[in-house]
């Protein structure tokens, strides 16, 4: 399973990566075609906050890929299956986060910069919006990582449990009920 997550991790780093690339050819062609100066992009980009959001977004992506292999595993049929919609879950739950913008200091911004399902987008916003504390910091992104931790392992279990059953295709009772007597 570990294999799985981090393949689908990889491919996601890479197409990353790409748009990042593209993103920057485009400005480039941009600052060249204005006439302005490359340089005023140096007042957009701020290098703490990217190298902040790096780790918070390899975090959240390993959850949300341990998440979904979860769900794949147990899924016989793409084109059948009711599950399959859960694939689209994350992007729920990522628009959830764009509520920080709007009170950085709100209870819920808060609750969203420390709930391991959201942190990986809303802590970032948060600390390039208002002041967080590097314990709050530190704090979600431990919380993320330890969150990944459990989440493998049971992507692992519920993909070696879904393994062994042949026929239809299970509901999520049926798999608890299978990981409580592994």
């Amino acid at each position: 399973m570990d294999g799985k997550i981090f393949g689908i991790t990889l491919t996601g780093i890479s197409s990353m990566l790409t748009y990042s690339g593209l993103s920057i050819l485009g400005g480039m062609l941009f600052f060249q075609f204005t006439g302005m100066p490359i340089s005023l992009i140096l007042d957009y980009l701020y290098l703490p906050s990217i190298l902040l959001y790096l780790p918070f977004a390899l975090a959240g992506i390993l959850i949300w890929n341990s998440i979904l292999a979860a769900i794949a595993s147990i899924i016989t049929d793409p084109n059948n299956s009711g599950k399959s919609s859960l694939m689209m879950l994350p992007v729920v739950v990522v628009l959830a986060s764009f509520l920080v913008t709007r009170d950085p200091d709100s209870e819920l911004s808060i609750f969203l910069s420390w709930f391991p399902l959201t942190s990986a987008t809303s802590m970032p916003m948060r600390w390039a919006i208002t002041e967080v504390g590097f314990w709050q910091l530190a704090g979600s992104f431990l919380l993320l990582v330890l969150t990944f931790y459990f989440l493998r392992k049971l992507a692992a279990k519920i993909f070696r449990v879904s393994i062994l059953i042949t026929g239809k295709e299970p509901t999520f009772s049926e798999v608890y009920k299978l990981l409580k007597q592994t």
